[in-house]
């Protein structure tokens, strides 16, 4: 017995051994930075194999273009139980193969960031890492850490090795065992990539919607932006989705927001600089923003921003496909569904705004008309096609129709499915019968999702499909709108006036709004002047873009104008007529004179007012 005994105790350490290598034991150091480069270590899981292939991702879910993050990765090295170096080969851009790989049991290699270098194929900075020492670390896993092809489901466990000030938010468990040292750990790769971590000085702030708790963690290049402000940004949109969800389907959700200098941001699309926006993950979403100066502008984006991401709760995490579920890191095989992913997603995070006031109605249905407008750039085509072969340079250009033409047929649909079911049924409840057949943990087939959405909604939604989303017919503007009891034509002659060309800018330390651009006019504004009042309306951050539209945009009605300005501290009153005529305005979307009571109907359901 005591013999057999102690074979046992030996086998069962020698069982527990193994066990502790099958998983990815990674150090980083992000104390010791050295020219924006993080040193990291990984004790491999054991290699069976005597040729080893380790990879970083060439694309990510959520992003839907080919990023290479190997090309960020230098100095990598591959050694020996016994530390003897083996031999290791680069392909491609994010891949190596390591030779005698059964003795393999450390690599090493240093990680440079995404953000600071100006190049042709720039990552968009939420999918991307930034590397700032002693300031802080944006920490894309996907962009620090690799895996071995065939062994991506093992577990991982990361060891950071971080300045004492230093606070990580992430939704990744998180042991802190010093004030210098944090352990984080996920089940996989697809685990790991899906949830980032901004290492920064701490300002964040919880709060809890229905039985979900929000986390909020925010990052300011100049402070100007506190986490507690955001916070209070976030409560009445977090409040608008839990009532949307009838409570969220997640128990903690993260915001991370890193705010940046506008001075100093990389985010001239058209050279391929990156830009604001953010990305989303299931249990969290990473932004990067400007700080905006005048609040009302700060909160909308927010808003627009977050409401998006946030939603993306919806789908993917509770509906997404195969593709999805099992995401190809080295190799993307791509959903055709992205006008549901994306298209339903930015259609829902601007009606809930509207159905709980967090933006007008005439809001509402200007950013659809702007919507109409962006998705002409692109034409016409399949949008099925389109996804299926985003990664394609000919389609990835074609990508951003998501969030437009994508948004469009989700409000199409909504509209045709209420009609056809005589208000039974909507997009909302037909996207939720779905998350119940299928939820986080059950893909389904990318070919049998139209099958099922039809059979959630109404037959004749088989035929709308079949045109608009796999098939490439222009989208019938006019007659869903007017189904609202809008007037859409896809050009107008309006006759307007115009008080010459000027813009605006917001003066934050005098907190006044000053003339700036400006042309010859028929009033005389000049270049610095202070905008006070106009027709006796007091300029005022609640005012401003009422006034602007009013009277500078879309003005239709005032031929004669009065404005008070301050000009070298004395107040002037600008008064007169101003320059008219008639524009073509371009897909042009308004209330029609008459409304029916069919239309009323409609609208007041959409809108959310019965």
């Amino acid at each position: 017995m005591r013999i057999l005994f102690s074979a046992l105790a030996i086998w069962a350490g020698m069982a527990v051994a193994a066990h502790a290598q099958e998983k990815y034991q990674y150090a980083v150091d992000i104390a010791n930075i050295q020219n924006d480069k993080v040193a990291v270590t990984l004790k491999t899981p054991v290699i069976t194999q005597q040729n080893a292939v380790f990879s970083f991702p060439k694309a990510i879910p959520g992003s839907y273009a080919r990023k290479d993050y190997g090309r960020f990765v230098s100095s990598f090295a591959a050694f020996s139980k016994d530390g003897k170096k083996l031999k290791t080969e680069k392909l491609g851009a994010n891949q190596f193969r390591i030779s005698n790989a059964s003795e393999l049991a450390k690599i090493s290699y240093l990680v440079d960031d995404t953000w600071d270098t100006k190049h042709s194929d720039f990552i968009f900075q939420p999918g991307g890492s930034n590397i700032e020492a002693g300031t802080n670390v944006v920490m894309n896993n996907h962009a620090f850490y690799g895996y071995f092809e065939g062994l991506s489901n093992l577990p991982y466990e990361i060891t950071v090795t971080k300045p004492a000030e230093f606070y990580g938010a992430t939704h990744l468990d998180v042991t802190h065992v010093s004030t210098t040292q944090d352990v984080l750990t996920a089940k996989n790769y697809v685990y790991l990539a899906d949830n980032p971590i901004i290492y920064a000085r701490p300002d964040t702030v919880s709060f809890n919607a229905g039985n979900s708790q929000i986390n909020v963690s925010v990052y300011s290049a100049t402070g100007k932006v506190k986490a507690a402000q955001v916070a209070g940004y976030l409560k009445p949109l977090s409040a608008a989705l839990t009532k949307f969800f009838n409570g969220l389907p997640v128990k903690s959700y993260q915001f991370l927001f890193y705010f940046e200098d506008p001075k100093k941001a990389l985010t001239d699309r058209k050279g391929g600089e990156g830009g604001y926006g953010a990305l989303e993950h299931n249990y969290s979403s990473l932004y990067y923003l400007p700080e905006v100066a005048f609040e009302k502008d700060l909160i909308s984006m927010v808003h627009d921003v977050s409401g998006h991401e946030f939603l993306h709760i919806l789908t993917p995490l509770n509906l997404h496909s195969n593709e999805i579920e099992n995401f190809n890191f080295t190799e993307p095989v791509m959903s055709q569904h992205l006008w549901l992913y994306e298209g339903v997603t930015e259609y829902f995070a601007q009606l809930i705004q509207l159905q709980n006031g967090l933006i007008t109605q005439k809001k509402f249905f200007e950013e659809m008309r702007n919507k109409i407008n962006q998705a002409e750039e692109f034409g016409d085509f399949s949008m099925t096609e389109m996804s299926r072969r985003v990664m394609e340079d000919s389609f990835q250009k074609k990508y951003s129709s998501v969030y437009n033409r994508g948004a469009l047929i989700a409000l199409m649909l909504d509209v045709l499915i209420r009609e056809r079911t005589e208000g039974t049924k909507d997009l909302k409840q037909v996207m939720l019968t779905l998350t119940q057949k299928y939820g986080p943990n059950k893909p389904f087939d990318d070919n049998q999702l139209f099958d099922d959405f039809v059979a959630a909604s109404h037959p004749d939604v088989r035929q709308f499909i079949d045109k608009y989303i796999i098939g490439s017919q222009p989208l019938p503007y006019s007659e869903y709108f007017n189904r609202l009891g809008y007037d859409y034509q896809p050009s107008k002659d309006v006759a307007a006036f115009y008080p010459g060309k000027m813009g605006l800018k917001y003066e934050e330390a005098n907190k006044a709004f000053v003339f700036t651009g400006v042309d010859k006019n028929p009033l005389g504004v000049k270049e610095g002047d202070t905008f006070q009042k106009i027709d006796d309306v007091v300029v005022s951050a609640e005012t401003i873009d009422d006034i602007w539209d009013k009277y500078f945009n879309t003005n239709t009605d005032h031929p004669e104008i009065s404005i008070t300005v301050l000009r070298d501290g004395k107040q002037q009153i600008l008064q007169g007529k101003i320059f008219d005529g008639h524009f073509k305005l371009k897909n042009y979307l308004a209330p029609t004179a008459t409304v029916s009571q069919t239309q009323q109907q409609m609208l007041n359901k959409l809108v959310g007012k019965s």
